[in-house]
């Protein structure tokens, strides 16, 4: 018995459906992990320019169509970027313009709020942005670049509205030496390091129920250093509530790098010793810890990445990893970037292997944010 003229088509279109089914799958395998943003010096009458680029699993990136998103020919060194899941903020120094992110990966300019008119004096600018982990408020560090002997810096806190990202100014909190610049995962502490005239200063904010910010005193102990004082100048937490910490010893030598714990009350401790603590290979100006905690990469005259294991001491992994570094970021998807002359790296790392992806060109990097999808 042949088969009716009806079977045969209902069997090629089932036949042809079987086919097609893998490749819709295959197609949506391919979304991106993160999307990366790139403030990035053109010259020229517009001087600046944000550019989105897209981060594969590899850690490959490619630009986003439509970018760059925004260009303007505002000139500044202080620039800085950070980010919600639907909102990035960037600043020039003295403005911080609200960008809205669509789901693949557009932005679109929405507000701008002058910072400079809360300031306490007319010297600050601001060199940092961070968000509360719940994204509802947003804080600007601001530091005196005025020269002057005695400085003028200071946190301003924002409420920020999640249906227009405009944001209100709530309050300030005004500091002797560079400000927080990140949260413990508490919520509740934040921390920065700087060496004063080679003494360690530890600025510290604990965050109010409305978002405020109030500054109160520590003074962790410091590891003794067998060959001089060392001197404390940077730092980052962990998703939990420790925070690496880069030590520079008084003398001539490398950075060593060491772990604090915070306590309930918002004190820092350390088990960390001369002994125990590994040395960088790089100069260091920055740190970033992953969001699985297990990494520590640090930035500065290269990049590279250590273990880390919590409150216990960070032990080594990787070589340098590239010639220079301005910024780094992670994301969620075990994933690293990078930026230095020209280039933005990334990278695919876990705590057993590391590999590079082919380096994105672009002109003037400066600084980077890194939203995991």
């Amino acid at each position: 018995m042949k088969p009716s003229p009806k079977f045969a088509t209902l069997l090629i279109v089932t036949l042809c459906a079987a086919v097609t089914l893998p490749q819709l799958t295959s197609a949506q395998t391919t979304s991106p992990d993160a999307y990366v943003y790139v403030i990035n010096f053109i010259g020229g009458p517009n001087t600046f320019e944000l550019d989105g680029l897209s981060a594969d699993s590899t850690g490959a990136l490619t630009s986003l169509p439509g970018s760059p998103f925004w260009i303007t020919p505002t000139y500044s060194l202080n620039w800085s970027l950070t980010h919600s899941a639907n909102w990035l903020f960037a600043s020039d120094g003295s403005n911080i313009y609200s960008f809205s992110i669509a789901s693949n990966g557009a932005l679109t300019l929405k507000s701008s709020i002058n910072a400079q008119q809360f300031a306490s004096t007319g010297v600050e600018a601001i060199t940092a942005l961070f968000l509360d982990h719940t994204w509802s408020n947003l804080y600007a560090t601001l530091v005196d670049v005025s020269g002057r002997t005695t400085t003028a810096n200071e946190i301003q806190a924002y409420q920020k509205n999640g249906t227009t990202g405009a944001l209100t100014f709530i309050g300030r909190e005004e500091y002797l030496t560079s400000p927080p610049v990140a949260f413990l995962a508490n919520n509740q502490w934040a921390y920065n390091v700087n060496c004063i005239n080679s003494n360690p200063s530890w600025p510290a904010a604990a965050r109010n129920s409305n978002g405020t910010l109030f500054s109160f005193s520590i003074n962790p102990s410091i590891p003794s250093n067998p060959n001089g004082n060392y001197c404390a100048f940077t730092s980052a937490p962990d998703p939990a509530n420790n925070l690496a910490v880069g030590l520079f010893p008084g003398q001539s030598g490398p950075t060593q790098l060491a772990v604090y714990t915070a306590d309930s009350s918002g004190n820092l401790t350390t088990n960390s010793t001369a002994a125990n603590m590994p040395n960088t290979a790089i100069s260091v100006s920055r740190m970033s810890v992953s969001p699985a905690g297990n990494l520590l990469a640090v930035c500065g005259g290269g990049v590279q990445v250590f273990h880390f294991h919590g409150s216990n001491p960070i032990t080594p992994y990787t070589k340098s990893l590239t010639m220079a570094c301005f910024d780094l970021a992670w994301d969620k998807h075990n994933h690293l970037f990078a930026i230095e002359n020209g280039r933005v790296h990334g990278w695919r790392i876990t705590p057993k292997f590391w590999k590079a992806a082919s380096p994105f060109r672009i002109n003037g990097p400066m600084v980077m944010t890194v939203v995991s999808k």
